[in-house]
């Protein structure tokens, strides 16, 4: 696999937004900037803030990157820029969460590699120890902290499968958002973690491998 350079969904977003905000003061150029007491940008920042309110976000936006424009050096534009990108990202992002919120079964997982129906790249999000005290065969080993600086550990295509698990899944769903917003089409959640992986392994006998693979449900019926 080869290898590259190197959002919970805020702290990316904001790391967006820089880039974004940067390339609006590039293109103010050496131009004097706006009053902030000006009739034109008071308008922009008040048509911003009444779009915001009304939940377009995406006018909101292109409202607020005006109102960067005409004057950079007002704090109120660019927070509500910054504000405005975080929720147009955000009601992106939730508005396509399917039911099953990208939780895969263990169920499921389980079968998937015992039939090898599907090639999960498998990414533990624990920290070490808890890594070195068990984990799933094959995982990955990327602290939930860490995660940022070791996407060159991750598969270059982003529709690869990608299961993400912890001990419950709190942490993994912080991790399942981040992939999601980097682009990451196919990423996944083990339900319950590894605590619901092992228990399961206890208390089931494992799919019993063959040329009749056991039958998967269709990705939308993974359930609540």
């Amino acid at each position: 696999m080869a290898r590259r350079r190197s959002y919970l969904i805020l702290p990316f977003l904001l790391a967006l937004m820089v880039g974004g905000c940067q390339s609006i003061a590039n293109s103010t150029g050496s131009a004097s900037p706006t009053p902030s007491n000006s009739p034109d940008y008071r308008v922009l920042v008040e048509q911003a803030q009444a779009a915001f309110q009304a939940a377009d976000y995406a006018q909101a936006l292109d409202l607020a990157r005006q109102a960067v424009a005409a004057n950079p050096e007002d704090n109120t534009a660019w927070e509500l820029y910054r504000q405005a990108s975080i929720a147009q990202a955000a009601d992106d992002y939730l508005s396509r969460l399917p039911d099953h919120r990208y939780r895969l079964p263990v169920e499921r997982f389980v079968r998937d590699q015992v039939n090898h129906t599907k090639d999960w790249f498998i990414v533990d999000v624990r920290e070490p120890e808890e890594y070195a005290a068990g984990h799933i065969e094959g995982a990955v080993n990327i602290p939930l902290r860490e995660l940022m600086r070791h996407l060159d550990e991750l598969p270059d295509s982003r529709t690869a499968p990608i299961l993400v698990y912890c001990h419950s899944q709190k942490r993994a769903t912080h991790a399942l958002v981040i992939l999601h917003e980097l682009g990451y089409l196919k990423a996944y959640n083990l339900q319950g973690g590894y605590a619901a992986y092992q228990d399961w392994l206890q208390h089931h006998p494992l799919p019993t491998p063959g040329p009749t693979p056991t039958p998967a449900p269709e990705e939308p019926d993974f359930g609540c």
